[in-house]
C-alpha cells in the first residue's frame, strides 16, 4: 500500500472529524491532526497553483481545524504485542477471520420488536498527545439506544470515567478530558441526528455509510467478500490499511446482522498484509485475537473472539518508536482502544 499524500492524510483527518463530531473519539490524535494541518498548510502557500482533491470551504477547515483539536481518541498505557505477526501462535489472520465468519453464520439474529431499542456500549480508552509533548490518558463510556424504528427518538449518553496524565508525559493543572463532552451529558432527538452535530451533518435516517448502517445501506452491501473488501477500501480511501479502519468503524457501531458481520470478516481475510498481532489482547475484560496492520504510525487492529466469532473492538498501537515531535511515544504502546458490548432493551435507557 503507498503511503498517503499529505493532502490525502489532510482530508482523513477533517473527513473523519467532521463526520464523527461529537459522536465518538476521533481516531487522530492531536499531534497527528495538528502536524498534518500545518504540513498541509504550508504546502498551499509554498504552491497556491495546485489544485485541491476536492474543494473545502474556508468555514470547513475552519470547523474541521477545531474538532480535531476538540475530539480526541480513547487511550491506553503500555502492551507487550507482536507488531510483527511473527512468534505465538501459527495460526494466520485468514484462518482466525475465516472462523470467525464460520462462528458468525451460525448466529441467529433477535429481531428488534416494535418499542423495543438497541442498547449500544462503547468504552474508550485513549493517549491524548499535545503539542508540547504533554499527554493525557482518558477512560469513556458513551451509550447509545437505537430504537426499533430509527425514526424515533435516539438517546446518547457519555460519560467520563478517568482523566489522568500519562506518566512521563505530565502537564500543569488538572488535565482535560478526551471527551468532547462533559461527564454525564446526555442527548436525545430522532434519528440521531443530535444538536451537537454539525450544521450540515447527514441525515442518520436517510444517509447510510458503514459507521451509520441505515436498513437500506445494509440491504445494499454486496455478499461477496471480495466485493465487500472493494467497498471498505472505496470508503476508507487509503487502500488496505483504510478497509480494516473502515471495517472497525462499522463493526464498531453494534448494529449489523451476523451475516453482514461474517461477510466483512471473510473481506478482511482476503487482505495481503493483515498479521496476528496479539493473541490475548484484553479489552474491557473481554479477551481475543488482535488483527491488525501498519496505518501512518500506529498499528490498526479488530478483536475478534476466538470461541464465539464475536467483534469484540479495535485498538491503534504504535508501531515504531516515535520521535518527541510526535509525542516520544514507545513502540507497543496502545494509543486508543474501544470495546463494544450491546443487546436489546425494552426500554430507554435500560442497561
Amino acid at each position: 500500500m503507498s503511503e498517503p499524500t499529505k493532502p490525502e492524510t489532510l482530508d482523513r483527518v477533517l473527513d473523519t472529524a467532521l463526520a464523527r463530531a461529537g459522536d465518538e473519539p476521533v481516531r487522530f490524535d492531536v499531534a497527528a491532526g495538528k502536524a498534518a494541518l500545518a504540513a498541509a498548510l504550508e504546502d498551499r502557500a509554498a504552491a497556491p497553483a495546485v489544485a485541491e482533491r476536492r474543494p473545502r470551504r474556508r468555514g470547513r477547515w475552519l470547523a474541521a481545524a477545531a474538532a480535531v483539536v476538540v475530539l480526541t481518541g480513547g487511550g491506553l498505557a503500555a502492551s507487550t504485542v507482536d507488531l510483527t505477526g511473527v512468534g505465538g501462535s501459527s495460526a494466520t489472520a485468514a484462518e482466525e477471520l475465516t472462523k470467525a465468519a464460520d462462528l458468525a453464520d451460525r448466529v441467529v439474529d433477535r429481531p428488534l420488536a416494535p418499542g423495543q431499542f438497541r442498547y449500544v456500549r462503547s468504552r474508550y480508552e485513549g493517549i491524548s498527545v499535545e503539542s508540547d509533548a504533554t499527554a493525557v490518558y482518558s477512560d469513556i463510556v458513551q451509550e447509545r439506544w437505537v430504537p426499533a424504528d430509527r425514526r424515533d427518538e435516539w438517546l446518547f449518553r457519555n460519560r467520563n470515567v478517568s482523566t489522568k496524565w500519562l506518566e512521563g508525559h505530565e502537564g500543569q493543572g488538572q488535565p482535560r478530558s478526551g471527551s468532547a463532552f462533559k461527564d454525564g451529558a446526555e442527548f436525545r432527538a430522532k434519528c440521531g441526528n443530535y444538536s451537537y452535530m454539525a450544521e450540515g451533518s447527514p441525515d442518520r435516517c436517510t444517509v447510510g455509510a458503514f459507521h451509520n448502517p441505515t436498513p437500506e445501506f445494509v440491504a445494499a452491501l454486496p455478499k461477496d467478500p471480495a466485493a465487500m473488501l472493494e467497498r471498505l477500501r472505496e470508503a476508507g480511501q487509503t487502500g488496505d490499511a483504510g478497509a480494516l479502519v473502515e471495517a472497525g468503524e462499522a463493526l464498531n457501531s453494534g448494529e449489523y446482522p451476523a451475516e453482514v458481520r461474517a461477510t466483512i470478516f471473510r473481506a478482511l481475510a482476503l487482505l495481503p498484509g493483515l498479521v496476528v498481532t496479539d493473541k490475548r489482547a484484553n479489552l474491557d475484560g473481554k479477551e481475543g485475537v488482535a488483527l491488525g496492520m501498519k496505518y501512518f504510525d500506529d498499528f490498526t487492529e479488530i478483536i475478534v473472539d476466538p470461541a464465539n466469532g464475536d467483534y469484540i473492538g479495535r485498538r491503534a498501537t504504535v508501531a515504531e518508536d516515535l520521535p518527541a515531535d510526535k509525542g516520544g511515544l514507545e513502540k507497543g504502546t496502545v494509543r486508543s482502544s474501544s470495546a463494544v458490548t450491546t443487546k436489546i432493551v425494552d426500554a430507554q435507557g435500560a442497561e
